[in-house]
């Protein structure tokens, strides 16, 4: 089928992009993520498709990257997620927030996006763990998170407490996976170390 298209922006939609490759003007629903960069590509876009076939309709869905078109795979796959939603949750989330979000199951995360409710994200957190999590086909598009950090108490007691101030656990897994962490570390210095990643950006 048609896996990607390069050419010429001929329109931008709210959610779409009509592509003009060699006079054939293709209508591609894209992430607002895929739009905003193919706005600053003076035109000319190359992007990765994925088509999707129903009864009713037949649907081509762009990215602005393989990793993109991956997660929207993967999210496709959960029950419950059509194409609509899976873009919708592309559009408010990064690769790296998709994966740090189920991997702390951080549902409020998932519910940025339009369509996603409670229910909804809980399960997309545990179909998402049980189709991704030590697969080997991740490996090439998200990091590799560390079980460090929820392997050590005081850790544990950083995270409950950054959580607490109202920091997004995705943010402090990502920041705490490369940091060596071991039970006798003390609270205050761990806590004063990632908040320092995080007031730095990491």
């Amino acid at each position: 089928m048609i896996s990607h298209l390069k050419g010429t922006v001929e329109q931008v939609l709210d959610n779409a992009l009509i592509i003009d490759v060699n006079g054939v003007g293709y209508k591609v629903i894209c992430s607002s993520r895929t739009i905003n960069a193919a706005g600053n590509a003076n035109g000319i876009v190359h992007i990765f498709t994925e088509l999707i076939v129903r009864e009713d309709a037949w649907t081509l869905y762009g990215f602005i990257s393989e990793s993109e078109r991956f997660w929207f795979d993967k999210l496709t796959s959960v029950q419950g997620v059509g194409g609509r939603v899976a873009m919708a949750i592309l559009s408010v989330l990064s690769d790296d927030d998709i994966y740090n979000a189920f991997l702390s199951t951080d549902k409020d995360m998932f519910t940025r996006a339009d369509g996603v409710g409670q229910k909804l994200a809980s399960r997309i957190i545990s179909e998402l763990k049980e189709k991704v999590v030590g697969k080997t086909d991740i490996a090439s598009f998200v990091p590799t998170v560390q079980t460090n950090v929820t392997a050590s108490n005081v850790a544990n007691d950083v995270i409950s407490a950054l959580v607490n101030l109202g920091y997004q656990k995705s943010d402090i897994y990502r920041i705490m996976s490369p940091m060596k962490i071991t039970d006798d570390m003390e609270f205050d210095v761990l806590l004063r170390q990632v908040l320092n990643k995080i007031s730095s950006g990491g």
